[in-house]
């Protein structure tokens, strides 16, 4: 039986890569090579799963080039963003 809802069919694959190809700039972060795509507002929170504006680009498993933080992990169930890690506070 082939999937065609959720995160693993043929429409999953298809707007994931029209998000990626739209920019690769992770919306965490906001560094490049965005590899992923995370839910703005997560599914168990009642987010859409294949709506373009509930999607945007993320680091994923590999994490980000440049902060090496795995964005979309760190994030996790949560529709507000984590607070940076900074070494001071100021």
């Amino acid at each position: 039986m082939p999937r065609s809802k959720g995160r693993g069919g043929r429409p999953w694959r298809r707007i994931r890569a029209q998000i990626l190809a739209a920019s690769q700039t992770c919306w965490i972060c906001g560094h490049g090579g965005a590899d992923t795509v995370d839910h703005v507002i997560p599914l168990t929170l009642g987010g859409a799963p294949l709506d373009p504006a509930n999607l945007r680009p993320a680091h994923g498993v590999k994490g980000c080039p440049v902060c090496r933080r795995k964005c979309n992990s760190s994030k996790g169930n949560k529709t507000a963003l984590p607070a940076p890690r900074t070494s001071r506070a100021w």
